[in-house]
């Protein structure tokens, strides 16, 4: 298996975590002792003299069944990366995961054995995982069990939204939330946020000519404020050439710092063959962490957090967006989509549409309680043959309209659950 996700969303901690189901546990990190790095160059296809050498150079016995080995940093060395379709092929009895970020740029050049590979993208908790981390077990499974039939009473609808804009505020990168938990101090939490932003901006270096450097800052930076907008380079610089700062978006992207919504024409399945690459939307990689790079104070925040979520809508659509990326399935590659219409007559934008129960499932995102749907109604309207429902996500409790179903922000993880309210 290989996981990937950027810096910092709790990848090696994961592994870890699994390695105590087995008998013994090797880690080695190729960043920090590239010693293994020399060592798969050598032993490149030679799986069982690998496993041999692996074991003399960590001093850990590896048991073939009983063992499990961890490659962390693994973009490090291509041969350590092409080792695993060997490791599949010669030795599939030995359990191996391997980690890295950046891994994208490491895949550019490599004929990589599709279909030998487990793979599994790592993002940051979602709403869910943040409840079960405040020990809120009973919060999810109230969630899970609540429709427009069985609504929460007004106080606890308001207590969910409350921790709906606290999540918002601390995100969900775990070494943040960890902080906050076990300190309840904020300024600590958004000095953590501050080190996870300072090593995301030194990894610069190491996809971008020193060049376009200053590019990837400015996209970096100007990103949040960009949220839930057609995205248009202008924006960031009108001075500089759209192709420069096209160039940085993408390599960010690789990076998995930043994600692109793409324009779809949504007249059934699959929307990613009927996309139109020059028109998008971008979010960014945490919902907490597009604050401090705003330069937003948490304490000060915290105090209005769910006026912050109503006045800048902009932050419901990134949760939202957030939210359905980490619904991603294992060993398929994060996408997002949202569809709009620009002509003079009828100008009209759903704010995300994706793939549900077989069908195109259009997504509108109220920062408000209220807020009308006229683009809803027309979306459902044209593409009646490939929707069976339209959802709209808000701070209102549960109802229903017609084919319009309308959830609080906090239902969300009721998506990866299955949802019986959206069937056909």
């Amino acid at each position: 298996m290989l996981i990937r996700g950027s810096r910092q969303v709790g990848k090696t901690w994961l592994v870890r975590e699994h390695a105590q189901l087995y008998e013994n546990f090797v880690e080695i990190n190729l960043e920090s002792h590239h010693e293994f790095i020399k060592l798969f160059r050598d032993s490149y296809g030679k799986t069982h003299d690998l496993l041999k050498a692996i074991s003399l150079l960590s001093g850990k016995k590896i048991e073939v069944g009983k063992t499990l080995l961890f490659i962390d940093e693994i973009q490090e060395s291509k041969e350590a990366l092409l080792s695993l379709r060997y490791f599949k092929e010669n030795l599939p009895q030995q359990h191996v995961i391997a980690a890295g970020s950046l891994l994208e740029f490491a895949f550019k050049d490599l004929p990589f054995p599709v279909g030998r590979i487990e793979f599994f993208h790592l993002f940051p908790m979602n709403f869910e995982e943040y409840l079960l981390a405040t020990n809120r077990k009973d919060l999810v499974e109230a969630i899970l069990a609540s429709d427009s039939q069985k609504p929460f009473p007004e106080a606890v609808h308001e207590k969910l939204l409350d921790e709906v804009a606290t999540y918002c505020l601390i995100g969900g990168m775990p070494g943040v939330l960890k902080t906050y938990l076990e300190t309840g101090d904020l300024e600590q939490s958004q000095n953590i946020q501050q080190i996870h932003i300072a090593s995301f901006r030194e990894d610069f270096h190491k996809y971008a000519s020193r060049a376009n450097i200053e590019y990837l800052r400015m996209v970096f930076d100007a990103t949040p404020r960009l949220l839930g907008q057609k995205f248009k380079y202008s924006n960031i610089d009108p001075g500089i050439k759209s192709r420069e700062l096209s160039a940085a978006l993408y390599l960010l992207e690789k990076a998995g710092l930043l994600y692109k919504a793409f324009h779809s024409s949504a007249n059934g399945l699959p929307l990613g063959s009927q996309i139109n690459p020059k028109k998008f939307k971008v979010f960014f990689l945490d919902v907490g962490l597009s604050h401090r790079v705003l330069g937003l104070t948490l304490s000060q925040l915290y105090l209005q957090r769910r006026e912050l979520l109503a006045n800048r809508g902009a932050i419901a659509e990134q949760f939202v967006a957030q939210q359905l990326l980490s619904f991603t399935p294992q060993n398929q590659s994060p996408q997002l989509y949202y569809w709009h219409r620009e002509t003079k007559s009828a100008q009209a934008e759903i704010d995300l549409v994706t793939e549900y129960n077989s069908c195109v499932l259009p997504i509108e995102v109220k920062s408000h309680k209220s807020g009308g749907l006229k683009s809803m109604h027309l979306f459902l309207r044209e593409k009646e043959k490939f929707v069976s429902k339209g959802l709209k996500i808000s701070q209102q409790n549960y109802s229903k309209e017609g084919k319009i179903v309308s959830i609080p922000l906090y239902a969300m993880l009721k998506l990866q659950h299955g949802y019986r309210e959206l069937d056909p």
